[in-house]
């Protein structure tokens, strides 16, 4: 049986990881030994029913108890404030880190620079994967010459996050071949878990839902309001609607600065359509997504995550506008309404205008992405989890001998002529790995395929 040391957010930490946590642990922890380490100051009383929770210190983790697990597995997102402490245990103990985010260049930033006053340790990260491009583009990030969404998508570090991992795991499939951030270690992209609600339950929301006079119809924002959620775009489109006092809409979540959108709403007359309602309890969420008609969840540019307040809203029958990038370009075309980031203000108004033509057909919409939250059992996630996880630990010792192989690569070709290089790499490779097989054999490490080229 794997004795599991879980890192993450846990309930009632204000982060969609913690209730990603709750999606899973319950169903893992039928199978598996379990501690749920954290270094919060408040874990909801409920989730010691179903495992063992335990604290830790980042600047002193208790080994001892640590190294009694078989795997640990971190659980990594974009807020220094949830994930700082794990991040820092991670690359002491290597584990699968499972990515929420995959731009996480931000996270770094904010880590090594602002609050570890470590420039050196954040330039030293750039130029390590991004050489002296990277290194020079650091520099004038600092300087103020870059903007930090600019920095993010050239440059997202994600590879510094798995820099120690036996296994990297995310929830959309190809966003490492989409960001050019393969790490070296094992990977797998697997469907986001989301447990749907009982069928009696969607029956009263959508009852409810019934029940609400209209129009004006119901728009819902909900999460945390970044930048990248394109609030700017949504309200100049709402502005310049025509038929815009046939709807509501109500920003739900942390906004990332609630005055400027303020000023925003005020300038284009919208203070009568638009409430902002801050962040909202279990009770509050429910109330508010079983009585609304549409749901705006527009990301971009897209940090590759998954989106778990777009299973919510297929839980709830409701249909939802996306931006066609990312994980959500992969949705399925019936399941969701698609906005092109190139024509933002024209599509939203277009969907917006559809809507109103036929408020039936985004019910249906709204309704097959219920269907499809099947494909997102969290026991079919804790079986892959358990499987991806027995895999890392069996080709654990193929990771170092990977690292190493790439690392004498690159040396040599920048040390040798085009046409010697390909030849002592192909040589130098398979000393690596005959190096590393022969200390596996004679350690009782289970192999790999010895034949696989780095």
């Amino acid at each position: 049986m794997l004795k599991i040391n879980w890192f993450s957010a846990l309930p009632p930490a204000r982060s969609g990881i913690a209730h990603y946590a709750m999606q899973v642990v319950p169903v893992l922890a039928r199978s598996c030994e379990m501690v749920l380490w954290t270094d919060q100051d408040e874990v909801a009383p409920e989730v010691g029913q179903i495992a063992q929770v335990a604290r830790y210190d980042p600047t002193a983790p208790p080994w001892r108890e640590i190294n009694k697990g078989t795997i640990s597995i971190y659980h990594l997102g974009n807020h220094p404030d949830f994930h700082a402490g794990l991040w820092q245990v991670s690359t002491q103990q290597p584990g699968i880190v499972v990515l929420h985010d995959l731009c996480l260049h931000d996270f770094f930033f904010t880590l090594l620079v602002r609050r570890g006053k470590d420039r050196t340790a954040y330039l030293n990260a750039m130029e390590r994967w991004y050489g002296e491009d990277g290194r020079q583009s650091a520099e004038a990030f600092c300087a103020g010459g870059i903007s930090a969404a600019s920095m993010s998508q050239n440059f997202p570090l994600t590879r510094e996050a798995t820099r120690h991992a036996l296994g990297a795991i995310t929830h959309c499939g190809g966003a490492f071949a989409e960001f050019h951030e393969t790490p070296d270690c094992p990977t797998a992209a697997l469907d986001f878990p989301y447990a749907a609600a009982e069928e009696s339950r969607y029956r009263a929301w959508l009852a409810a839902r019934e029940g609400v006079p209209c129009p004006p119809y119901r728009l819902v924002v909900f999460g945390y309001l970044n930048r990248n959620r394109r609030l700017g775009p949504l309200l100049e489109a709402l502005g310049g609607l025509r038929e815009r006092e046939q709807f509501r809409l109500e920003l739900c979540g942390q906004l990332w600065d609630e005055s400027q959108l303020r000023d925003q709403i005020e300038r284009l007359g919208l203070t009568s359509i638009v409430s902002i309602d801050g962040f909202l309890s279990d009770d509050q969420v429910e109330q508010k997504l079983s009585t609304a008609h549409l749901a705006i969840n527009l990301r971009y540019p897209s940090m590759g995550e998954a989106s778990l307040s777009q299973l919510q809203f297929w839980d709830y029958g409701l249909p939802a506008l996306v931006t066609r990038t990312g994980w959500y370009a992969s949705l399925p075309e019936d399941t969701t309404a698609f906005v092109r980031p190139v024509s933002e203000v024209a599509d939203i108004q277009a969907q917006l205008r559809a809507f109103l033509a036929d408020p039936g057909a985004f019910r249906t919409m709204g309704e097959r992405g219920r269907r499809s939250l099947k494909n997102h059992d969290p026991r079919r996630y804790v079986d892959a989890l358990t499987r991806f996880a027995a895999e890392a630990l069996r080709l654990s010792p193929r990771v170092p001998a990977l690292a190493l192989a790439r690392r004498v690569g690159s040396d040599l070709t920048e040390w040798l002529p085009p046409a010697m290089s390909p030849y002592l790499l192909e040589r130098a490779s398979k000393d690596i790995y005959t190096i590393f097989e022969a200390r596996r054999q004679t350690s009782g490490v289970p192999g790999w395929d010895a034949s696989a080229k780095p």
